[in-house]
This record gives C-alpha cells, structure tokens and sequence, in this order.
C-alpha cells in the first residue's frame, strides 16, 4: 500500500481569538458610539462566537452571522464584494439565502474575512449601525487582533 504524502491543513479561527476580535470589535464601536452586534464563524461557516451590545436591536445579532456565513461560504470574500455580487445576480443570491445553518447567508456589507498568513481561518460580520460603520468597526478589531488587513 502507498502512502500519500500529501496533507491538507485547515486553518480555523480559535474561540479565544472570536472573543478578542469581538472585544477589540465592541471597544471600537464603543468608541465610535455604537451598539453592534457581531458573529464570528469558521471556514465551515459554524459559528465561533457571536456577542450584542446592550440597546443593540434583537436581530442584529443574526444579520452579523448572516454576513459572517456569506463570507465564509464564499472563501473569505468580503461584504462589499457580496452586496455587488447580489445586485448583478440577485435571482442566485435568493435561492442561497437560506443555507446558512440556522441563519441567513446574507450578501451585505458588514463583513470580513479573517487572514493569517494569507489563509482564510473565518469571517467577521457587523450589524446594528451604517454599513460603513459596521466594516470600520470590524477592520479596526481585525487589525488590533491579528494585524494589517491584507498581509
């Protein structure tokens, strides 16, 4: 018998990193004066963690996994590539929206891949606040976690 040499690693965000990206996420919103919600899944699009602010509203919490899973479930593409995609194509996006586990698989903006070494290891999403609030707030909490968005 053979042995095949070749092994595939999957990289995946760790609970302990959810919670500091979602620490880091709430002080910047904090700062900002917003209340947000935000999930954090895996490349499976499983979620980590997942927290919402006092007076955020209820649901804002399932619109951040939405966007979170369609980042994920698309390899890492951010929300604002999602939104346009939906808006070229929306009859796909209508079909797909209800695959995310439990959640919407939503292609808004207000989301992220998360990057070590280049690998996608999951998504962040935001909710509860305007969409360039929401991806200000999760780049800031990717960038004091893991580093520069993009190396």
């Amino acid at each position: 018998m053979e042995s095949d040499s070749t092994c595939i690693v999957q990289y995946l965000v760790s609970c302990r990193m959810a919670r500091k990206l979602i620490d880091a996420a709430i002080d910047e919103a904090e700062r900002l004066g917003h209340t947000l919600s935000f999930a954090v899944v895996d490349t499976a699009g499983h979620l980590v963690a997942s927290a919402r602010m006092d007076s955020a509203p209820f649901v804002t919490v399932e619109i951040a996994r939405g966007k979170a899973f369609a980042s994920a479930a698309t390899g890492g593409q951010p929300g604002e590539n999602l939104d346009q995609r939906y808006r070229d194509n929306p009859m796909v996006w209508g079909n797909a929206g209800s695959l995310g586990y439990g959640a919407p698989m939503l292609p808004a903006i207000g989301s992220l891949p998360i990057r070590i070494d280049g690998r996608v290891i999951g998504a962040i999403g935001a909710s509860g606040a305007p969409s360039a609030v929401d991806v200000a707030v999760i780049t800031a909490a990717i960038e004091a976690v893991v580093g520069p968005i993009g190396s």
